[in-house]
């Protein structure tokens, strides 16, 4: 298991090639590319991504996943998949995190639940033929925003190339460890923030300091014989942006968080 960051922390705020320099810095094992400009340009520009993927191994950096914005179930479906499993495979990447379908699982109908199937089928058999994988995010707006949602989209495509990049709801610490258990051999990655609940509001905090018990998770995912990438996903304190400074040097406390918990 490894502690890795997503790109997508800076989004238009820093170039990607100063992301790679910071993540190196700062102690990350790996960063997983946010799919949008600036940060991926022009997603038919493979010459970019060449150049990305040189500066990241440069560094000592994996590249866990490619982080795409393409949707089970949209009209350009393919042609977006094969752009973006062109750049998994050009970074070097296992994964290319896709997302599953138009909306939240316990609103999709039968033939909106029927395209996503469909095309999260054709997806892993053309991610399997590059020899890579398709993680679906659990995560609100789509077919695998529930537990329940996770389990039939993995039972009706039925592919080994299908994992899932497992993102935390804030529910308790007994939800979190039985999600885990039971999606816990088709967890590739994790997506790691934590905030805390004070009068009403959500502020973000520290990995160690929020409501989700990282550690405890961790232990999960380790007894459920999960080996990968746990990224940082978003640097956020309290309810406002804070500084580039302050991002890095939060950055680097999460990470020496995650590295105490991921070797304990």
């Amino acid at each position: 298991m490894k502690a890795g960051i997503c790109s997508i922390i800076w989004k238009e705020r820093m170039d990607i090639f100063d992301v790679v320099a910071t993540a190196a810095k700062v102690g990350a094992a790996g960063i997983e590319v946010w799919g949008q400009p600036p940060h991926i340009p022009d997603p038919t520009d493979l010459k970019h991504v060449a150049r990305l993927r040189e500066a990241m191994e440069a560094k000592g950096l994996a590249a866990p996943q490619f982080g795409s914005y393409v949707y089970a179930g949209n009209e350009n479906f393919l042609t977006d998949m094969q752009q973006a499993l062109a750049i998994t495979a050009g970074l070097g990447a296992e994964a290319c995190r896709t997302w599953a379908g138009p909306g939240d699982s316990q609103v999709l109908d039968a033939e909106q639940w029927a395209a996503t199937v469909a095309d999260l089928k054709e997806a892993c058999t053309m991610a399997s033929d590059m020899g890579l994988l398709i993680t679906l995010e659990r995560h609100g707006g789509t077919a695998t925003n529930t537990l329940w949602g996770c389990q039939r989209v993995i039972d009706e495509v039925d592919s080994p190339a299908l994992k899932i990049n497992y993102q935390v709801a804030n529910t308790g610490t007994d939800t979190i460890a039985e999600e885990i258990r039971i999606l816990g051999p088709h967890i590739l990655n994790c997506h790691a923030t934590n905030s805390r609940q004070v009068e009403g509001t959500r502020f973000m905090t520290r990995l160690a300091d929020g409501d989700i018990d990282w550690a405890s998770l961790i232990e999960n995912l380790k007894a459920a014989g999960n080996d990968g990438f746990i990224e940082i996903e978003f640097v956020r304190r309290g309810t406002e942006q804070i500084s580039l400074e302050q991002t890095e040097s939060e950055l680097a406390a999460d990470l020496a968080f995650l590295k105490e918990c991921i070797g304990a």
